[in-house]
């Protein structure tokens, strides 16, 4: 039996069980045959412990393509001095690019922008 927990919103969880494994509703989950009690466009499943926890997905921001390819520049450790020069942008426009995708992102740090690019794009 597992023990299910699902995310409605940011202030209500329902708990349930059921007698398939972890594995079996995440793949239903992934086929998108998990029988929900309510609407989930995009859900995800991940497993604490004894529990399967079952969220929304976060809509991943949709990115211009000079954004895309700061982003995967800095994500293969490129200084802004190096994206400038492959971008023929000047110092000011790349940091003005990053503090923006920092801003859509929700993160403070590059090494987090880093990380949740690569999360959501690859």
């Amino acid at each position: 039996m597992t023990n299910i927990i699902i995310a409605v919103d940011k202030e209500t969880y329902i708990h349930t069980h059921c007698t398939k494994s972890p594995d079996e509703i995440r793949r239903e989950i992934e086929l998108g045959a998990f029988p929900f009690p309510v609407a989930m466009a995009n859900p995800a499943a991940v497993q604490l412990q004894n529990y399967l926890l079952i969220a929304e997905r976060e809509a991943r921001p949709m990115l211009s393509h000079r954004q895309k390819e700061v982003l995967e520049l800095l994500s293969y450790g490129a200084s802004e001095t190096e994206i400038g020069r492959s971008m023929n942008l000047k110092h000011s426009g790349v940091r003005y690019h990053v503090e923006k995708l920092k801003e859509l992102f929700h993160v403070t740090t590059r090494e987090e922008l880093i990380a949740v690019y690569c999360n959501y794009y690859r």
